[in-house]
C-alpha cells in the first residue's frame, strides 16, 4: 500500500509499509533536506522503505559523496543510513548501521548530542534545520556539518522515528573557528526568531562584525542573516498549521510577524499558497 510522506515545503514522496501497513508523515525538515530527500532513498532500512517508484533514484543516495542520511527509530536505534553515514560511522557498510545506537558508533560526547537532539525533535515536534555540528571523518577526525532533522510521525502523532541528513562542508574542525562563531549566531536565531531580532545581536553572539557574518552566513548556509530568521519563523509558522487549530492571526504573532498580512504575504510568496490553503490542503 502506497502512503505520501510529507517531508516539508510541500515535498512529498511515497512509502510502502510493510508488515503492517501504518502511514507516516514527517513534521517537516529544512528546505535543503527535504529537496535531498525528495532525490533520494536510504539503500538499507528496516521496517517502512520508500516505494518502489523511487527506484531509478535509488543509487543517488548511495552514490553522493559528502551526504549523510539516517532515519532512527524512538528507541535511538538506527533503522537505516546510507554509505557516507557508514563511512562515517567507521563501519563498512549501511547494514553494519542498522539496529545500533550513536553511542554504538560515535565518540560519547557527539552520541550525547545527536542523541539529545534526537529527543528533542522527538518530543516537541520541532524540525531541527540547518544546524553547525562536529561529526567523524571517514579518517577520524572531526569535521563541520549542516544537520537537518525531522519527526517522523503516524497519523495520530505518535512518533515513529526521526529522519536526518547532514552535509560535510568538508572544513576540518580546527580550521573551522568561523563555523564554530556563525554555529552560535543560528543558535540565537533559532531560539529568538519570534523575537524583532536585529542582525546586530547575531553578530554579537558569532563575535564578528555584521559584514563579517552575513558573508559567513552566505558561504555556508546560502542566506543572509535576516534570510535564516526567516526560515526560523515560517518553519515554526508551518508546523503550527499543521498541528494546531490556532487562528491564523495568532501563528503570525507566535512566530515573530508584523501582523498577518506580513505574515500572508511572505508565506504565499514562499510556499506558493496562503497559510489558509495551505492548512486546508493538509487535513484534506
Amino acid at each position: 500500500m502506497l502512503e505520501r510522506v510529507n517531508v516539508g515545503m510541500g515535498v512529498e514522496c511515497h512509502l510502502s509499509i510493510q508488515p503492517q501497513v501504518r502511514p507516516c508523515v514527517l513534521d517537516g525538515i529544512g528546505a535543503a533536506a527535504a529537496d535531498f530527500v525528495r532525490r533520494c532513498r536510504p539503500p538499507v532500512m528496516m521496517g517502512p522503505v520508500l516505494d518502489a517508484t523511487l527506484a531509478a533514484v535509488t543509487e543517488v543516495l548511495a552514490t553522493t559523496p559528502h551526504v549523510m542520511f539516517c532515519i532512527k527509530a524512538p528507541d535511538g536505534s538506527y533503522l537505516a543510513a546510507n554509505q557516507a553515514f557508514a563511512d562515517r560511522a567507521a563501519v563498512s557498510a549501511p547494514g553494519d548501521v542498522v539496529g545500533r545506537t550513536a553511542h554504538q558508533l560515535f565518540p560519547p560526547e557527539l552520541a550525547d548530542r545527536y542523541a539529545a537532539q534526537d529527543d528533542d525533535v522527538l518530543a516537541t515536534g520541532h524540525m531541527l534545520s540547518n544546524e553547525l555540528e562536529l561529526i567523524t571523518r571517514p579518517d577520524g577526525t572531526y569535521g563541520w556539518f549542516l544537520t537537518s532533522k525531522s519527526r517522523w510521525t503516524d497519523p495520530d502523532g505518535t512518533p515513529l522515528g526521526v529522519v536526518s541528513v547532514s552535509v560535510d562542508l568538508r572544513t576540518p574542525a580546527d580550521a573551522a573557528a568561523p563555523h564554530a562563531q556563525l554555529a552560535a549566531a543560528v543558535e540565537v536565531a533559532r531560539t529568538r526568531f519570534a523575537e524583532q531580532l536585529p542582525v546586530a545581536e547575531l553578530a554579537a553572539a558569532a563575535t564578528m562584525s555584521i559584514n563579517q557574518l552575513e558573508r559567513a552566513a552566505r558561504r555556508v548556509l546560502g542566506l543572509s542573516p535576516k534570510q535564516l530568521i526567516l526560515r526560523f519563523r515560517l518553519e515554526e509558522a508551518l508546523r503550527l498549521l499543521t498541528t494546531t487549530d490556532l487562528p491564523i492571526a495568532e501563528i503570525a504573532q507566535r512566530c515573530g510577524y508584523y501582523d498577518q498580512s506580513a505574515f500572508s504575504r511572505h508565506f504565499k510568496r514562499t510556499v506558493g499558497v496562503g497559510p489558509a490553503s495551505h492548512r486546508a490542503t493538509r487535513r484534506a
